[in-house]
């Protein structure tokens, strides 16, 4: 039995390495002071700074109204949109002992210390994977400033499980990570996120290695969210019948144009370059993605592979389960409309591209083209932090949430037992007992 092992076991090994060393304590403590920056840059950007006095959408028509009105246990078993959210109904729970006034701010700080966390996560799981710390900085950083994350998804709970997916990724990936809290996080990722279950065949293989707590407890998460699924409702978003055509543009506009230009910047280049605009990104993109499978190990190639794989897959599956019109890349705004889909498999494409330019050798070609593409990819992020310095369009500007505590509070003074809370996005609000409003 030990002997049939042995060889799935070294392939694991292969595919599935072990960092040289753990992380030092100066290591540890560069990563508490990216940790405090990635939250001051999300919450302090001028779309930041609006989320500390709006909510968004789900987090309090859904989120915040049940964490009122019922039990705990109640609501971390209650599935939303045919899947569960435990770790925005657990916020939820919380914010809701605190003050009413600090719901908004209370909601957009959780999810600015979970998307850090997802950015720290990968950073050190990268190690075994990327050689070169610049090189994993600038892949973490891309969770933070990647170009469509800090709009539609930026600083809620509502959306967090787009990053929570690919911190569950590279959780996975990370062999010597502490092993209960790493375990605890890819299990409350699990029963997040509906798309976990693309990254089942990585805690499958992991089960073949030591330190098993991190994969079972990603399995056991994923079979609670399944069971839920099974047995949960969901609501399509349209009958709209599906053209293959219109899904195929939309997600190459989706993924490799949005991850160089984000999504606002689609609506400018897409009318007036047409698909040339396509061509050219997936070209900066495949360079380094066939580099690396030519000179990257066999972790670095299967790595590749599996993140082109999962880009693929998530931005066809977001648009094929939730196909409508509007998706189509002739409406108005081009990709704007659930721009949330790009999220997670332009992480993963840039993972691929990553593993590319760390693997390819600085020689004669090399460095004239991957080395140019180490450049550009630097530019990215540079150029995503400092348009998000200045990008007025993602900063909310309806209606304040301590606005709309005072008006709720007033209808409560003129006798009313029920009080409506008003939020981003228009026209979206729920309704507490005034009570709840202290």
């Amino acid at each position: 039995m030990t002997a049939t092992l042995e060889r799935p076991k070294a392939l694991a090994e292969s595919v599935l390495p072990l960092p040289a060393e753990p992380p030092h304590e100066r290591a540890w403590l560069g990563m508490a002071f990216a940790f405090l920056g990635s939250m001051l840059f999300l919450l302090l950007i001028p779309a930041g700074w609006a989320r500390l006095d709006h909510l968004w959408a789900e987090d309090g028509a859904r989120f915040m109204v049940d964490a009122v009105r019922f039990p705990t246990l109640q609501n971390l078993i209650e599935p939303y949109g045919g899947y569960l959210h435990t770790v925005p109904r657990l916020v939820a729970e919380v914010i809701a002992l605190l003050p009413i006034e600090w719901t908004a701010a209370g909601f957009a700080v959780a999810a600015a210390m979970l998307r850090a966390l997802v950015a720290l996560i990968t950073f050190a799981g990268s190690k075994a994977y990327l050689k070169s710390t610049p090189m994993r900085f600038a892949l973490a950083a891309l969770v933070i400033v990647l170009p469509a994350g800090n709009s539609e998804t930026l600083n809620n709970m509502s959306n967090l499980h787009w990053f929570l997916l690919f911190g569950a990724f590279w959780a996975l990936l990370w062999r010597n990570a502490p092993r209960w809290p790493v375990a605890l996080f890819v299990f409350l990722a699990a029963v997040t996120s509906p798309l976990v279950f693309v990254l089942a065949p990585i805690a499958l293989v992991r089960l073949f290695l030591a330190r098993k707590e991190v994969p079972i407890a990603f399995l056991a998460g994923l079979v609670v969210q399944a069971i839920a699924m099974i047995f949960a409702t969901r609501t399509p978003y349209s009958h709209d019948e599906i053209d293959p055509v219109q899904v195929l543009l939309a997600s190459l506009l989706r993924v490799p144009v949005v991850a160089f230009t984000g999504s606002e910047r689609v609506a400018d280049f897409y009318p007036a370059q047409g698909n040339a605009l396509i061509l050219v990104t997936l070209l900066i993109a495949a360079v380094p993605i066939v580099a690396g499978l030519w000179f990257g190990d066999r972790a670095g190639r299967t790595l590749a592979v599996v993140a082109v794989a999962y880009s693929v897959i998530v931005i066809v599956a977001c648009l094929v389960l939730n196909w409508t019109h509007v998706l189509q890349v002739q409406a108005p705004e081009v990709v704007m409309a659930a721009q949330r889909y790009s999220i997670a498999p332009c992480l993963f494409l840039f993972t691929a591209i990553f593993v590319g330019l760390d693997a390819t050798p600085s020689v004669i070609w090399g460095r004239a083209v991957v080395g140019g593409s180490r450049y550009l990819i630097g530019i990215i992020v540079i150029v995503s932090f400092f348009w998000y310095l200045q990008e007025r369009g993602p900063v909310l500007k309806g209606v304040p949430w301590d606005e709309s505590v005072a008006k709720a509070r007033a209808e409560c003074s003129a006798g009313a037992p029920e009080a409506r809370l008003e939020h981003e996005p228009k026209d979206w609000f729920f309704v507490v007992p005034c009570r709840s409003l202290g």
